[in-house]
C-alpha cells in the first residue's frame, strides 16, 4: 500500500500478496487483509460473511471442498481505495460443500473480486462474482446443456 496524505492506493504487488494469502489455504493469512468489520460477499454461493473471523472460516470451508485450489491473476486495476481483480480459480473438488458431494473432478473457472479498502489498507467490503453453473458442470454435478 502506498499512502499519500491519508489516501490509500492499491499497489500491483498487493493483489499478488492477497491471492498468495488465499493460495496458502491459511484463513489467518487471508483475514490479515481484512478490516475487523469487513463485509465479504460470495454472490455465486449466496453467502455474505461479516467480520474477520467469518472470512477466516470461509477460507477453511473453501479448503474443505478443494484441498488443492489456487487463484491466478488474470488482470487487476485500482483507483485509490477501490480495486478490481479478475482471477481464475482452479483445483479439484475433493470434499463435500453446499450440500454437494465430492466428485474428485478438476475445475477451472473465471471470477472477479471488487472491493474497497479502509484508510489503513484493510478490506472493508469485497464482492466475489463467479459462475457457479460452470463449476458444477465441470465437476459433473450439473449436466452440460445439449447442443
Amino acid at each position: 500500500m502506498e499512502s499519500l496524505r491519508g489516501r490509500v492506493f492499491v499497489e500491483a504487488d498487493w493483489v499478488q500478496q492477497y491471492l498468495d494469502a488465499w493460495n496458502s489455504h491459511d484463513g489467518s493469512q487471508v483475514a490479515a487483509f481484512m478490516a475487523e468489520d469487513v463485509v465479504y460477499a460470495d454472490h455465486a454461493g449466496g453467502a455474505v460473511y461479516h467480520g474477520r473471523d467469518a472470512v477466516r472460516s470461509y477460507v477453511e470451508q473453501t479448503d474443505a471442498f478443494s484441498g488443492d485450489y489456487r487463484f491466478a491473476t488474470v488482470s487487476s486495476q485500482a483507483d485509490g481505495r477501490r480495486y478490481a481483480i479478475e482471477w481464475e480459480m482452479l483445483g479439484t473438488n475433493t470434499g463435500a460443500a453446499g450440500g454437494f458431494p465430492a466428485t474428485g473432478k478438476p475445475y477451472r473457472f473465471p471470477g472477479a473480486s471488487i472491493g474497497l479498502l479502509d484508510a489503513e489498507g484493510k478490506i472493508v467490503a469485497n464482492s466475489d462474482y463467479w459462475n457457479l453453473a460452470a463449476y458444477l458442470m465441470q465437476v459433473e454435478l450439473l449436466p452440460r446443456p445439449e447442443g
